[in-house]
């Protein structure tokens, strides 16, 4: 059960969360890598607010180190007991070994496969790397969905409308 705290952040951006007997089943029982469309700055913090269970985030190293409000809000969803996060360098492998090291210490590991923000809403070619994550700790893959977080103002890349209607297939 979400709290209720989270279940009023997600009403107050609008959200609307379905969750799937599948992945709900899974995260309870056992370590999973989930991905997501990438849609909106939003994205992560959503499925943060709406996980049945902490999880850790791959976060682009810009965003999660260097970028002066990101890494505050990923920060405070930190703090607030929302899962972890592992800065992603593509040129750096020490990222995907924490992951692998996450899953295997028994935690879910979320990731965005297409690496950036798809600025009409349509899915982006996924990046490599999430199939060898899962086949080197032996865990499913399994999808959540984002849809309406471009279409925001404030988080997407070419959004026109203030407060869309967002939804969220856990």
């Amino acid at each position: 059960m979400i709290p209720l705290w989270r279940r009023a952040l997600l009403r107050l951006f609008r959200v609307r969360v379905r969750y799937t007997r599948n992945v709900t089943r899974a995260l309870a029982t056992r370590p999973v890598i989930l991905t997501c469309n990438h849609l909106s700055m939003l994205d992560g913090t959503l499925v943060a607010l709406a996980s049945p269970r902490p999880l850790v985030f791959a976060v682009n190293v810009n965003h999660a180190q260097r970028h002066p409000v990101t890494s505050r809000v990923l920060g405070g969803l930190v703090a607030l007991g929302l899962g972890r996060i592992v800065a992603v360098d593509s040129t750096r492998p020490v990222a995907a070994r924490a992951l692998l090291q996450a899953l295997n210490r028994g935690e879910s590991v979320m990731v965005f496969p297409e690496g950036r923000i798809s600025p009409d809403g349509q899915p982006l070619e996924p990046m490599p790397g999430v199939a060898w994550l899962a086949k080197r700790a032996a865990v499913p893959v399994l999808s959540l969905r984002l849809r309406g977080a471009h279409r925001s103002r404030w988080f997407g890349k070419a959004g026109s409308e203030a407060w869309p209607r967002i939804w969220l297939r856990f």
